[in-house]
């Protein structure tokens, strides 16, 4: 039997983290949910505080890993990432030689000596044995992505059902475009399509203006931010879409569309617009974020990707169970609220 493996998470002085990006660049796992745009963006969106560490192990450097620490009431919660932050995959930055065991010792390590009650991690390099083993109990995030690694149009159209294609092409015969803007005024456009649509339904939108606003301005000044609108033929504004990337994939963060433009299918043509996109700039994958009829057609591959959350006390656990209860209560009476007023203002209308 071979020597047990031994990880320390050493925490970042500034000075290195300063040249985060270039230090994580080398990693086989690294993703655009790591790098330091998309750290700042969470700092200031979600109000975490961000940690980033070296993974060492025998006077050597493995990897690093990043999150985010939250407080709610007495309990400090890490993130990497946290459910609700529209963050796909966090946790370490690693090459294939990893030992995940030694990591997640190490994770409950810093646990211990932070007083950190719950922990939660997301990325494919941590296989399910070892987190079950330690205490981690799984949240599966169900989506499709769309792979496009080594293929051309012609192949990903091959995958898409002919009605499906029809509507998709239904846009531009009707005289639609697609453009992509640096204009930050998006952001309110598409926050306003969503909001009526939110009200329409009766649901209460999970985060505020502001939050897409910080996307926008974290993210398209470094060249990871794909943002689109679709014209209509008189040249209005009638569908919008944000979507992150780096130079691997991208992914469907949102998008909305006027409520009379559904004649148009203005987000089909987005969506094949964004493939489009990737396949000219030679991405591997296009992750949409969820699952449902309409994320389907456009040929992806269902999949059920994988959060893990481990307790570190009972009270923790009863604490944030209740929490959770008590904002889905409230969610409930802000929906009614808004269904409500959505009637009251047909009525008047």
């Amino acid at each position: 039997m071979g020597p047990v493996l031994q990880y320390q998470l050493q925490s970042l002085t500034p000075e290195d983290r300063a040249s985060w990006d270039a230090r994580i660049e080398k990693f086989e796992s690294v993703q655009l949910f790591h790098r330091q745009a998309w750290l700042d963006y969470l700092a200031k969106s979600r109000g975490v505080s961000i940690c980033q560490y070296a993974i060492r192990e025998a006077g050597r450097t493995v990897g690093y890993f990043s999150g985010g620490i939250l407080r709610k009431g007495p309990f400090r919660i890490l993130g990497s990432p946290l459910k609700g932050w529209g963050t796909n995959h966090m946790g370490p930055v690693v090459n294939r030689d990893f030992n995940g065991q030694a990591f997640l010792e190490a994770i409950d390590e810093l646990a211990r000596a932070e007083n950190i009650a719950v922990v939660e991690l997301a990325n494919p390099a941590l296989a399910s044995e070892a987190m079950i083993r330690l205490g981690y109990g799984l949240i599966n995030q169900p989506t499709y992505v769309v792979e496009l690694a080594g293929l051309d149009e012609a192949a990903v159209l091959a995958r898409i059902d002919k009605k499906d294609l029809s509507t998709m092409r239904k846009g531009r015969r009707m005289g639609l475009t697609v453009v992509s803007t640096d204009d930050v005024s998006i952001v309110d456009e598409y926050y306003d399509q969503w909001m009526a649509t939110m009200t329409r339904k009766g649901l209460f939108p999970p985060y505020g203006r502001q939050v897409a606003r910080m996307l926008f301005e974290h993210l398209q000044p470094k060249g990871m931010l794909l943002a689109l609108r679709v014209l209509s033929p008189t040249g209005e504004t009638i569908a919008t879409g944000l979507f992150p990337h780096d130079d691997k994939t991208i992914y469907f963060w949102a998008g909305a569309s006027r409520r009379g433009a559904r004649l148009y299918s203005p987000n089909d043509l987005m969506q094949w617009t964004v493939i489009e996109w990737a396949l000219e700039n030679r991405l591997s994958a296009y992750d949409m974020n969820g699952d449902g009829m309409f994320k389907k057609k456009f040929g992806g591959v269902f999949q059920q990707q994988q959060r893990w959350r481990k307790f570190y006390s009972a009270r923790a656990r009863l604490a944030l169970a209740g929490y959770a209860r008590y904002h889905a209560a409230r969610m409930k009476i802000s929906a009614s609220w808004a269904r409500y007023r959505s009637k009251s203002n047909d009525q008047l209308h």
